[in-house]
């Protein structure tokens, strides 16, 4: 048996556990937006200048705000936003978890 056939396996799993991290990552500080105005300058998609892609009203009154973020732009992000406090209530994705990352650093 040819020895790179046998690691194959073994490199793509932890290829797969690479990414886990940053959309961890991802999903903890989306969690912090909550609450937040969406137009804090520290607010997520005002900090990092994503780009908006649509804006909707929804059926409970509030707006949803559909950005595009994470690797290459191929996550789709979306804030729940109340219109009077323009607080940010609820976030969701729709995208691969490879696609909605933020990259963690290393030390150094």
């Amino acid at each position: 048996m040819n020895i790179n056939w046998a690691l194959t396996p073994i490199i793509l799993v932890l290829a797969a556990c690479a990414t886990r991290p940053e959309h961890e990552n991802f999903k903890r500080v989306m969690e912090r937006q909550v609450g937040k105005s969406i137009d804090d300058p520290d607010a997520y998609p005002v900090f990092y200048r994503l780009r908006q892609k649509n804006a909707k009203p929804l059926p409970n009154g509030n707006m949803q705000q559909q950005y595009a973020a994470g690797r290459n732009g191929r996550c789709e992000l979306n804030f729940e936003v109340a219109p009077i406090t323009r607080q940010i209530v609820r976030w969701t994705f729709e995208g691969k978890e490879r696609d909605c990352v933020i990259e963690t650093r290393g030390p150094g």
